[in-house]
């Protein structure tokens, strides 16, 4: 597993407060888990992101370095700077 360090784009696994995997870039790292803003998620979990602001706690077991595919982005909600701005 690579180290995940602050500015990474990482691949999150689902959880409790949300229903698909989403990618996020990580913001701070605590001794089992960093704190991400979500970028991409799945449009099936607006509600939930939405609710989350954006952003969560994420146990760094959950969640691999990686960005999303063309594929992936044009599936996914791409989170934007007005939508973190609220």
């Amino acid at each position: 597993m690579a180290k995940i360090t602050v500015g990474d784009r990482v691949k999150c696994q689902k959880n409790g407060n949300t229903d698909y995997d989403f990618y996020a870039k990580v913001e701070k790292i605590y001794e089992n888990s960093a704190y991400v803003t979500i970028t991409h998620y799945d449009v099936r979990d607006d509600i939930n992101v939405v609710e989350l602001q954006y952003r969560a706690v994420i146990s760094l077991k959950k969640m691999a370095v990686a960005a999303p595919t063309d594929e992936e982005k044009d599936k996914m909600q791409a989170v934007s700077a007005a939508m973190l701005a609220d």
